[in-house]
């Protein structure tokens, strides 16, 4: 015999639970960001709730502007090739040293373009794997781009070429 789960008292039951335990999360204040949850080698597809991305930011912004760094936001997803790939160059060589010397890094996991549609939408994110370089005290965007260096123009990208952008991140 089997049994519909999506159906029934103890389906009800469950759902009821799951929502509350879901909802409680959103209205209480999210905690500090940790140093495993911010930085270059933080988990870069974690899902995050918007109120915990948000907490994040405000501690990343905090953190680089006394470290006089920029803030990186790197949008990426775990179904995407690109992203892994610009994760991976960021990660090593001399992209990862010239991140290390001028900025703190936040991963932001969209999902299929359903998490962090805000903050997608505020800095104009189509394509990924996307950078967006923060000034840490307005929280400004100071350059854009977007990479693919599997299925794009970027081909061939290496560390080298990153850390290019990343002196001197411009609109791209």
């Amino acid at each position: 015999m089997s049994v519909d789960v999506r159906t029934g008292p103890r389906a009800l039951a469950l759902s009821a639970l799951l929502l509350a335990a879901s909802c409680g999360g959103e209205d209480e204040p999210a905690a500090p960001a940790t140093v495993a949850d911010v930085g270059l080698d933080a988990d870069p597809f974690a899902v995050v709730s918007d109120a915990a991305l948000t907490a994040r930011l405000a501690h990343t912004r905090a953190r680089a502007a006394e470290a006089d760094r920029r803030v990186l936001l790197l949008f990426v997803a775990d179904w995407c090739e690109d992203c892994h790939e610009v994760v991976r160059l960021a990660r090593q060589g001399e992209a990862r040293r010239v991140i290390e010397e001028r900025y703190v890094v936040v991963y932001v996991d969209i999902g299929r373009r359903d998490r962090h549609v805000a903050l997608l939408d505020a800095h104009a994110i189509d394509r990924i794997a996307a950078l967006v370089v923060l000034d840490p005290a307005t929280g400004e965007r100071v350059a854009k781009t977007t990479l693919e260096p599997i299925t794009g123009a970027q081909r061939g990208l290496t560390s080298a070429d990153l850390a290019r952008w990343l002196r001197a991140p411009s609109d791209a």
